[in-house]
């Protein structure tokens, strides 16, 4: 019996050695490091925050920055996440050294004139300054749609773009307008290319467009009849009706360039300029075998010279950043000059991004 009890005693005293062997070895295994995540917030001011992802409660975002270390943001503050990869991440730093993290939310256009940048994938904006009322949306990271909508009529817009190099980007596109009351006998549009050279604070851009053909009325006319009838209410007194067989159409096509520019000149505000020539090409079109009744002869019976004539559309202003509700806020002037004739109005406009 001794001896099947010393054997017991045994057995219990390697079994709890074995224990405390396994539990010293689990107590002092190291844990594995967690996967570091990196995101950015989009604040409803339209400005950005970028950093580590420390932490996530029902009424904070913990953040670890470059610039100001740990940021604790409140939810209620915060439109959006979007996860970032390293990679991303350390680009997006890199993009954003020696300034602050403040994105300008409406790098994509100036006053009305198009940049090169275009909208982030799933964003847009709708701008009002109640003559005109516009809503744009990138469908992707390179194509962005937009409609207009007026008293005078409706029309949309899409535009086509990427980023070249860091501080390039190219787009082209067009708009197309139709008015409620036929005043135009088809749609009326604009096709336009434009280059970007900048950051989405700083930029420059120059547009090239073209737009819809006008007909302006009838030029030359090469051959007519005419015949005399007497008025009715006044005996003796003749007019002439014209029956025109041979005749140039005059039309005009307005070519354009427009050269706009931003600047950041404090945290929430933007100086921006928007500047056009318009110029009026006008050629004209034989047509023969027309039969075409009028009262009266063009003045002018010679040969049609082609020839151009335009205007100039110069403007500059502000853009401010609401902070408290997100809106922005366009403000300037605009002057129009032609080669006799010239006037200013004031501009304002109100954009909230979505």
């Amino acid at each position: 019996m001794p001896n099947l009890r010393a054997m017991r005693i045994c057995v219990l005293l390697l079994a709890v050695c074995f224990a405390v062997n396994i539990g010293s070895a689990q107590s002092t295994s190291t844990p594995a490091p967690a996967e570091t995540s990196y995101v950015r917030l989009v604040m409803f001011d339209g400005t950005s925050r970028m950093g580590e992802l420390l932490q996530s409660t029902e009424s904070e975002i913990v953040l670890e920055t470059i610039q100001l270390g740990v940021v604790r943001v409140p939810k209620y503050l915060v439109k959006g996440l979007t996860s970032l990869a390293a990679r991303e991440y350390e680009q997006l730093v890199e993009a954003f050294k020696g300034r602050e993290l403040a994105l300008n939310p409406q790098s994509s256009r100036y006053f009305f004139a198009p940049s090169g940048i275009q909208l982030r994938g799933g964003e847009g904006y709708f701008q009002s300054n109640i003559a005109l009322n516009s809503v744009s949306f990138g469908v992707t990271e390179n194509i962005t749609i937009g409609g207009l909508l007026s008293f005078a009529g409706a029309g949309g817009s899409v535009k086509i773009g990427k980023q070249l190099s860091p501080n390039t980007y190219a787009s082209f596109g067009g708009i197309g307008f139709m008015d409620y009351y036929g005043q135009f006998e088809r749609p009326i549009g604009l096709v336009f290319a434009n280059m970007t050279w900048g950051t989405e604070d700083r930029n420059i851009t120059v547009n090239l467009g073209t737009g819809t053909k006008f007909e302006d009325g009838m030029g030359a006319v090469y051959a007519y009849t005419a015949d005399s009838t007497e008025y009715s209410w006044s005996p003796g007194q003749y007019y002439y009706s014209y029956t025109i067989t041979e005749y140039d159409q005059e039309w005009v096509r307005p070519l354009l360039v427009n050269i706009s520019g931003m600047n950041r000149i404090s945290e929430n505000r933007w100086f921006i300029t928007e500047n056009y020539w318009v110029r009026n090409l006008r050629f004209a079109t034989r047509i023969t075998g027309a039969n075409l009744a009028v009262s009266y002869l063009p003045s002018n019976t010679t040969n049609f010279n082609a020839q151009s004539d335009g205007f100039a559309i110069l403007s500059m202003g502000i853009r401010n950043l609401s902070t408290r509700n997100g809106w922005l806020w366009d403000y300037g002037m605009v002057g129009v000059l032609g080669g006799d004739f010239g006037f200013a109005a004031p501009w304002v406009s109100a954009t909230l991004a979505f």
